[in-house]
């Protein structure tokens, strides 16, 4: 049973009046009603089990683009009790915020500990004269904040992204594209400084696995944000 349908089944119910279903880590029907247990209980009659929506958040209007169309990036998360919604359009709570941030530097100082593990000498820079050391320095830091902050995508990113009313295939094609975005920095510059630059087989096996594979996840994300909202 898709999104659609599930948004068809809860407009069955006499006392709902709006609605949408978004799937991300959690699927969430927002309703316009008198009571979430009313609807609850019909959905639990009328839908397979495993299909039942995780959440039924009840508001009191879905938002609306200027076109008319429900606006589900703007829907609010449904937060734990004891939990206050930041501020913002559709935003994240704090706590949120903070685990992305933290996660990012936990995971990218766990790639800048092992590169010259993975990759011996690929980052020596004691030929390279100041201030070019410093700068190549800096691009490493770089590097491994972004697969610090990948990582954090493919554990967190795909409900955000769900939010924004695409189908679920091109939202989950542009979940692991951001990520692969991110994260494919570090391993592939670290191929490259190693790399004979007449081995050919290793250089076109680096094109193809990266500089290839990048091209399509930014024409992904390309499609995802120009496909029309659901």
């Amino acid at each position: 049973m898709t999104e659609g349908e599930l948004e068809q089944r809860l407009r069955g119910h006499p006392a709902v009046t709006e609605c949408v279903v978004v799937e991300g880590e959690q699927l969430i029907a927002y309703v316009v009603a008198d009571e979430t247990d009313r609807v609850t209980e019909f959905l639990t009659e009328l839908v397979p089990r495993r299909r039942l929506p995780e959440v039924v958040a009840v508001v009191p209007a879905l938002p609306r683009t200027p076109e008319g169309e429900i606006d589900v990036a703007a829907l609010p998360l449904p937060v734990a009790e004891g939990q206050r919604p930041a501020g913002g359009k559709g935003g994240a709570t704090s706590g949120s915020g903070s685990m992305v941030v933290g996660g990012t530097l936990l995971f990218g100082f766990l790639a800048f500990s092992t590169t010259n593990v993975l990759w011996p000498s690929s980052t020596d820079l004691s030929g390279v004269p100041l201030p070019w050391a410093a700068l190549f320095f800096g691009l490493y830091l770089f590097e491994c904040a972004s697969f610090g902050l990948g990582v954090m995508v493919l554990l967190r990113g795909r409900s955000a992204l769900a939010r924004r009313g695409r189908s679920a295939p091109l939202t989950t094609a542009a979940w692991l594209a951001l990520a692969w975005l991110l994260l494919a920095w570090w391993p592939q510059d670290n191929f490259y400084r190693l790399a004979a630059k007449t081995d050919w087989p290793q250089q076109a096996a680096l094109v193809y696995g990266f500089n290839v594979t990048l091209m399509i996840a930014a024409a992904v994300l390309v499609a995802f944000v120009t496909d029309r909202r659901r």
